[in-house]
């Protein structure tokens, strides 16, 4: 019988034991690192291992006629979890509902979703409890193939070049043809796969329980290097201008070269960190949490230095999504901010009511926000103001994914939606 979390196990993974865990007002702090300074002298990269020869290619008789150019490498629609390597949770090319909107289309897996969605070439990606990774028809919601694992698919497809990148509790990171769902490779780690992977320049970055953050060939699922944190890495890398930025559950945050695994800074916050780093404009957003509150840093890229934290009462950790010089905020208990991206002053604040445990993602300037109590809410990213909200039913645990128009997300009523503009 399948493991099924419900609502209330989740809230206590957290820690959570009640509403006073969570009360208390948000605060602001500003200034230069308090004991957590970025440092340079833990983690270790370790060369890839050594693969066992792979059978020769049989040879084909050149034809008559000049083979085609290989399509160019390309990232269009939401291809990864947090529309790009850097997680940036924002795509400024697409467009999302703003009014008069309702459910286009439900579509209805074996369980619990907690899976942010893959959109490419009209394609919805996404991954379930119940072992499987699905390709749906984004007009219509019918299922066009399902590719099986042994184990929880927490990890958030990556699709890329015809390529859908997935891990799975079992251990491994899967390579599947996003054509027709056939295996192409996979590459075992010692732990559960529930990072996210993040896909650029023909290699594929992605943490494990096994306390590694790896490096894979894309093409053929060698390994190219691997990263050691002392705790496990849970949570998606973000890659962005030669480096990887890792969170790990040993409470640092890492800095590695992306070419060869080795490291350039890291940064201790003192505290658990669940969620992806977000790189933008040469900052990097840390999340990390005690299970009772949660503190966003600021950090230079290039060193790691703190330019500044923000706190809030986030059992996990708050969220953050970037766009246009803000940095959006979601949170546990009741509020989405919206702070200046080199400050940390805050714009605007939405409250719609408690216990939002809102993840957030920003286009066309909207703010999206897939929340704890099941609902939907589109809020205007200039003032807060709410544009529309749409109930699910259930817990929703991932960023919604934005793509021509329309909004898809997973809850833990096993359910994919699509919602768009009627």
């Amino acid at each position: 019988m399948q493991y099924r979390p419900t609502r209330r196990e989740y809230l206590l993974s957290l820690g959570v034991t009640g509403a006073a865990g969570l009360a208390g007002c948000n605060t602001t702090e500003t200034g230069t690192p308090t004991g957590t300074e970025a440092s340079t002298d833990a983690g270790t990269a370790t060369p890839a291992r050594t693969e066992p020869p792979t059978e020769p290619e049989p040879t084909e008789t050149p034809s008559e006629d000049p083979e085609p150019d290989p399509p160019e490498a390309s990232i269009g629609g939401w291809p990864m979890f947090g529309a790009d390597p850097a997680n940036t949770r924002s795509a400024p090319e697409e467009t999302g509902p703003t009014e008069n909107v309702g459910t286009l289309w439900q579509f209805r897996a074996s369980n619990v979703i907690s899976t942010s969605p893959a959109v490419v070439d009209d394609t919805v990606y996404v991954g379930s409890h119940d072992r499987n990774v699905y390709a749906i028809d984004a007009a219509g919601g019918t299922e066009q193939w399902r590719f099986a694992t042994d184990g929880a698919v927490q990890s958030s497809p990556a699709v890329l070049d015809g390529t859908v990148y997935v891990g799975s509790n079992d251990g491994h990171v899967y390579a599947v043809d996003a054509a027709d769902g056939t295996e192409q490779w996979r590459f075992a780690t010692d732990g559960a796969v529930q990072s996210s992977p993040a896909v650029l320049d023909g290699t594929v970055y992605v943490g494990s329980d096994d306390t590694h953050v790896y490096a894979i060939d894309a093409a053929d699922g060698t390994e190219r290097w691997r990263f050691r944190t002392r705790g496990r890495v849970q949570a998606s890398p973000a890659v962005a201008d030669g480096t990887v930025y890792a969170g790990s559950l040993d409470q640092r945050a890492y800095a590695i070269d992306a070419a060869d695994g080795s490291q350039r800074w890291e940064f201790g916050t003192g505290r658990y960190i669940f969620n992806a780093p977000t790189v933008a404009n040469g900052v990097v957003y840390v999340s990390a949490t005690n299970r009772t509150e949660g503190t966003m840093y600021a950090l230079e890229a290039g060193d790691g230095a703190e330019r500044w934290r923000y706190q809030s009462f986030t059992p996990r950790g708050p969220t953050v999504a970037v766009a246009d010089g803000t940095a959006y905020l979601g949170t546990t208990h009741e509020d989405i901010f919206a702070l200046d991206a080199a400050t940390a002053g805050e714009r605007w604040r939405y409250r719609p009511g408690d216990w939002l445990m809102a993840e957030l993602s920003v286009v066309d300037g909207t703010v999206y926000a897939g929340c704890g109590d099941g609902v939907v809410r589109a809020v205007d990213a200039s003032d807060g103001t709410e544009r529309w909200t749409v109930d699910t039913g259930n817990l929703i645990r991932t960023p919604p994914t934005v793509v021509d128009g329309v909004v898809y997300v997973g809850n833990y009523s096993d359910t994919v939606y699509a919602i768009s503009e009627a």
